[in-house]
């Protein structure tokens, strides 16, 4: 019997077995040159997975001497000889290099002399091509049959893979979703939740770089927590009224792109490569955006990244909005609970201490004149108990507070300690700061948002062992001062919005609101954060 009249061989089934038995995309990949050189007598092999233009994504290959791919340095693309393989069938070529649409091989690249091709189809789209050389007297139609019934076999072997892989994936992205949303019910505020999406996003689909873009002031979308070599030049970036990216929060819908999509790019942005943007979308609202990035020349995402990406971005949005569902009802407890007390202060605390004033001053009109001055003082005393309980009734009632900007500093101040564990050094003109907020009162609401937005970052980000705090009010000017010796600016600004709600009010007020190194070029050079307005 003829080597062309033989049927399949024992070998050959079991080798099919054997790749079958692989869940691993890339053991598939290796067990099917092994069986393509085995079978065909092959010298070389090479599967070329491919993107729809015929670019290579990944090579896999066997029997090239060690070291010419370092050397040659990137794999073919399906141009020349390799873009005439057909789809069905095989390309067989007793000799390379006569074949009419040769183009040569790279410097250094070893002769192949036979070569057959053939198409590897998953699902009935083109998943890459096998290339086999070097075969002593050439391939054989025999050869042919062979590597078309590996072929069929690695198709269902592949795509069994890829289901693995997707399913693997899903359980990761789905485990990631829950740690996430256990994270942001314990503490709504929790920033390390946030940083954990971003991270997670990245890692889960094989991003070198990531986004999370959040609400900021107005209509405006702001990259709040960035990942990667470009976090810096990204962070606080706002995105552009004409960006693509804001076409997708409105429309609730991701998309995949080789490269950064249409209208205005962040300049950041424009050296990206492949691109997916997933919204955080849910209950008919977005409440953020997944921006995920790979660098130029990687693999670009496809629909069963978006996807994946998509649902974990979903989750990521429920969990939001539970942890803001949960923070409002904590928020509105809290108020009730401030009214019950306030209602509380007022019909008992407060009419006792009336009811008992009254006596005291009755008795004191009637008692000898020795007496007289230490019940008037007691007096002084229970009035003053009185006026200090309608402030607290005031303010848990929500009313502005009358209290003294200095004792409201004060407060926060002794507050700071605890988180900071250390007591920062104060330098106030506590005069020239009351008498800067007698004619605008808001100021002074403004001025304790802002000293304690710049003592809660050093104590998250700044890791700082000494902390000064300076108040000044020069003529027609507030301002408020804030250093440490900690990790410099970027340890600062690690989330945005913070100091985006400082330089905001700074505008307001007709001001500024700076950030910077105190030591430039110094391993800890501290931070200098100024908040300077008009008054």
């Amino acid at each position: 019997m003829s080597e062309e009249s033989r049927p399949v061989s024992d070998a050959l089934t079991d080798a099919i077995l054997v790749m079958n038995r692989e869940l691993e995309l890339s053991a598939v990949l290796d067990r099917f040159l092994d069986a393509a050189t085995e079978q065909t007598g092959a010298k070389m092999a090479a599967i070329n997975i491919l993107d729809a233009d015929g670019i290579s994504l990944e090579f896999h290959y066997n029997g090239m001497p060690e070291g010419v791919m370092a050397h040659i340095g990137r794999a073919p693309n399906a141009v020349g000889t390799l873009g005439q393989i057909p789809t069905e069938g095989c390309l067989v070529i007793p000799e390379l290099t006569e074949h009419p649409a040769f183009q040569g091989l790279p410097p250094g690249h070893p002769p192949m002399g036979s070569f057959m091709g053939a198409s590897l189809t998953v699902r009935g789209e083109l998943f890459g091509t096998l290339y086999l050389a070097s075969k002593e007297g050439g391939f054989t139609p025999r050869d042919e049959q062979i590597v078309l019934a590996l072929a069929a076999a690695a198709s269902v072997a592949v795509d069994n893979a890829q289901l693995y892989e997707a399913a693997l994936a899903r359980e990761k992205w789905l485990t990631a979703s829950q740690d996430i949303t256990t994270q942001l019910l314990a503490d709504p505020g929790d920033e390390e939740a946030f940083e954990r999406i971003v991270q997670a996003a990245a890692e889960l689909a094989g991003a070198t770089s990531a986004s999370l873009v959040l609400p900021g002031v107005g209509d405006e979308w702001v990259m709040e927590f960035t990942l990667g070599n470009r976090a810096e030049d990204l962070l606080g970036q706002v995105l552009p009224d004409d960006g693509y990216a804001l076409t997708v929060i409105r429309s609730g819908e991701g998309v995949i792109a080789p490269e950064p999509p249409g209208g205005t790019i962040i300049e950041a942005v424009r050296a990206f490569g492949p691109t997916l943007y997933a919204p955080l979308h849910t209950e008919g609202r977005t409440s953020g955006l997944l921006m995920l990035w790979r660098e130029p020349g990687m693999a670009p995402f496809d629909k069963d990244d978006l996807s994946t990406a998509q649902r974990f971005a979903s989750q990521a949005a429920m969990a939001l909005s539970f942890a803001e569902l949960a923070h409002v009802k904590n928020v509105s407890h809290m108020l009730e609970e401030r009214e019950r007390i306030a209602d509380d202060l007022h019909d008992f605390v407060s009419q006792e201490l009336f009811a008992t004033a009254i006596q005291l001053e009755t008795i004191a009109a009637n008692v000898p004149v020795e007496f007289r001055p230490r019940l008037l003082s007691t007096l002084d005393h229970v009035k003053r108990a009185q006026r200090e309980v309608r402030s607290v009734m005031g303010t848990l009632a929500g009313e502005r507070t009358n209290e003294p900007l200095s004792e409201r500093l004060r407060r926060e101040f002794v507050l700071a300690q605890d988180s900071l564990g250390l007591a920062p050094r104060i330098q106030v003109d506590w005069e020239d700061a009351a008498t800067a907020t007698l004619v605008d009162p808001t100021l002074s609401d403004d001025v304790v948002a802002v000293v304690r937005e710049l003592l809660s970052n050093v104590a998250r980000h700044a890791d700082a062992t000494a902390v000064t705090v300076a108040i000044s009010a020069p003529p027609g000017r507030f301002i408020v001062t804030i250093t440490d010796d900690g990790i410099g600016p970027a340890g600062a600004t690690k989330r945005h919005s913070g100091t985006s709600n400082l330089a905001n009010r700074a505008i307001r007020r007709e001001g500024t609101f700076t950030l910077a190194p105190v030591r430039p070029g110094y391993e800890r050079p501290g931070t200098a954060a100024e908040w300077n307005v008009e008054a």
